[in-house]
Parts: structure tokens; C-alpha cells; sequence
């Protein structure tokens, strides 16, 4: 199975076109040396009543040398998109956050999860449990890790249910799909977001403004290390750049 990043950014715009049509929109390219360019697609409210997100964003190498994953003295020639989705202030509704890093002609790595923003069981068991269910479906792939590719970074945020492994490139008919399935149920909630009035708890929107700044400062301070794995487009700068842009 053919597919390039260009196939990710299309299923997701794709997907969310009604919403993103709404937002006003960026586009720049952070950091270029020879071939390899990384670029970002930036989405933002425009701030009208009712509409319920406020940033969405892509990150898009268009071609990079990426450190392998099992021998860091290995660069990868390598495409990868990573998207975030983040509701307004006051509608916690989960993070959408995802990557897709393909090396080329040799493996996939793939991570996505809707990352909740409160702890109360109730908002639990409607946010989490499907994704838990999701993950389920392709528990066995080979690949896949039994958890959370950084718990260091993500334990206490993730839903349970973090599809994140790396794949052969023959499973891709199995992989990109799954990784896909997750979009959908987070688009899916999105479009029926009224129907969940635990959304519009006084208690739980302030643990959602409180758990998503907790959050997105995780990844914004972690984001250096991720450009790293770009040796040749990797600043200081540039790191914590990336961070404010993404998140």
C-alpha cells in the first residue's frame, strides 16, 4: 500500500473541511536546508458564537533526515505530519494530537490518542472508553507498544487507548486505516458535542482549562527534543518554536 504524507493532511482536511473552512489560515515554513523543508499549516477561531475550535494545527516535513529509531548513528529518509486539534477554553473536550513519520522503505511510526482533560468518571467513560474499544480492535498488530510511547511525558494524560507503535510497511492496510479510526471518533464527537451536557459543568470545564494548560505545556517543553530527531534543521530556537506553533 502507496501512501504519503500528502494522503494524511488530505484525510484530515478532508475530514474537518466544514470546520477548518471557518478558521482563518496560515501557512509558513519553519526550517529549509537543501531538500529537506519542514512547513506548518495553522488553523485559527475567527471567533464566532458557537464554534468550537480554536487552534488546529499541521506540522508537515515534506523531506528530512530523521534518526532510525533502533540505531541513532542511522539517518532515515523521511516524510511526517504531526496534527493537534484543541477546543476553546471552555468546552473540554479531548486533545486530538498525531503523527504519522514514514521512513522510507523501511517502517511507519505512528502515534495518536485523544487525550482527556478531566478525571471524573464520568467524563471517563464517555471519552476514553471508546478509545480504549478502538485500541482493542488490533491489539496483536506487530509493532504496536503495549503502551504509551513517552510515559514520562504522557502517563497521566493519555485516554488508555494510545495507538503507538512502529510498523512494517507491508501492514499499512491494517495500520493507516486504524490510525484513521481515530480521527473519525474524535471528528464524530466533535459534530455531536451538544449532545454531552458533562461538557458544560462549571466544575469540569475549569479541570479542562487547568489539565489542557498542564498539558500543552508538557509538549511544548518536549518539543526541542522531538525537532532533534531532524539533526539537520534542529536549533534551539527552532525547538521551542515549534512548541508555540504546534501547541
Amino acid at each position: 500500500m502507496k501512501i504519503t504524507t500528502k494522503d494524511f493532511q488530505q484525510g484530515l482536511e478532508q475530514r474537518f473541511a466544514k470546520y477548518l473552512q471557518q478558521m482563518n489560515h496560515e501557512e509558513m515554513v519553519m526550517a529549509e536546508k537543501g531538500k529537506e523543508r519542514l512547513r506548518f499549516k495553522i488553523y485559527r477561531t475567527k471567533g464566532d458564537k458557537g464554534f468550537p475550535l480554536k487552534k488546529v494545527t499541521l506540522m508537515i516535513l515534506d523531506y528530512g533526515l530523521v534518526w532510525n529509531k533502533d540505531d541513532k548513528k542511522l539517518l532515515d529518509e523521511d516524510e511526517l505530519i504531526v496534527a493537534s486539534f484543541i477546543t476553546l477554553d471552555d468546552i473540554p473536550l479531548p486533545v486530538l494530537a498525531a503523527e504519522a513519520s514514514l521512513h522510507w522503505n523501511k517502517y511507519d511510526h505512528l502515534n495518536i490518542d485523544l487525550f482527556p482533560l478531566s478525571k471524573d468518571p464520568r467524563y471517563r467513560q464517555i471519552f476514553c472508553e471508546p478509545v480504549k474499544a478502538l485500541r482493542k480492535k488490533n491489539d496483536g498488530l506487530p509493532g504496536l507498544l503495549p503502551g504509551v510511547r513517552t510515559p514520562s511525558l504522557l502517563d497521566e494524560y493519555t485516554s488508555g487507548g494510545m495507538m503507538a507503535g512502529d510498523f512494517e510497511i507491508a501492514l499499512r492496510d491494517k495500520s493507516v486505516p486504524w490510525w484513521f479510526e481515530y480521527v473519525d471518533l474524535y471528528k464524530g464527537l466533535l459534530d455531536t458535542i451538544a449532545n454531552y451536557p458533562i461538557l458544560k459543568e462549571p466544575a469540569i470545564i475549569e479541570e479542562g482549562k487547568k489539565v489542557r494548560n498542564l498539558f500543552l505545556t508538557s509538549f511544548q517543553k518536549a518539543s526541542p527534543r522531538i525537532l532533534s530527531d531532524i539533526p539537520n534543521l534542529y536549533s534551539e530556537e527552532r525547538g521551542k518554536q515549534l512548541g508555540e506553533l504546534l501547541f
